[in-house]
């Protein structure tokens, strides 16, 4: 489960700016680290994990945007919002899968079959679900966005 890594090198003495660009740029690295494991979707940690951090990751940001030229700040938050929201499309139907998949367990065998329909019902919603969630990584490994979105906030790219 995300767990909100250390954030280190932050002082008191640093100027807010710097220590926005650290906070940033580690939430970014850590939903980045997700990643591979989202696409692959056979674990729902992963996407669990990737979608609570680019919650904590937009926190940040909406914290810290007076600290940033609002035009291309605006266009970063806007795909980290982007990918919020896909990760909470599938993340939203394994929670459903998971739940009714626990409930089989005290139903009767007539009862089990219509849960079992359901569950596959929301197996495929959730394949589908997957699709905007591939494609987006696709566009943005496409434009560069992770790369650019470094530079901009001052970190560097691994």
């Amino acid at each position: 489960m995300a767990t909100g890594s250390e954030i280190k090198d932050i002082v008191p003495d640093e100027a807010l700016e710097v220590c926005a660009r650290q906070i940033i740029v580690n939430y970014f690295h850590e939903m980045l680290s997700y990643k591979e494991g989202a696409k692959k979707g056979t674990d729902i940690g992963f996407v669990h994990d990737m979608r609570v951090t680019s919650r904590r990751l937009r926190a940040a940001m909406d914290n810290f945007a007076d600290c940033f030229p609002k035009r291309p700040f605006k266009k970063h938050y806007k795909k980290v919002k982007a990918i919020t929201r896909t990760m909470g499309a599938v993340r939203d139907l394994d929670v459903l899968i998971v739940r009714f998949e626990n409930e089989l367990v005290n139903l009767m065998e007539g009862e089990r079959s219509d849960i079992r329909e359901v569950i596959e019902h929301l197996q495929r919603k959730r394949k589908d679900a997957r699709e905007p969630m591939l494609m987006l990584f696709e566009e943005l490994e496409e434009t560069g966005f992770e790369t650019k979105f470094l530079e901009f906030f001052g970190g560097r790219y691994n």
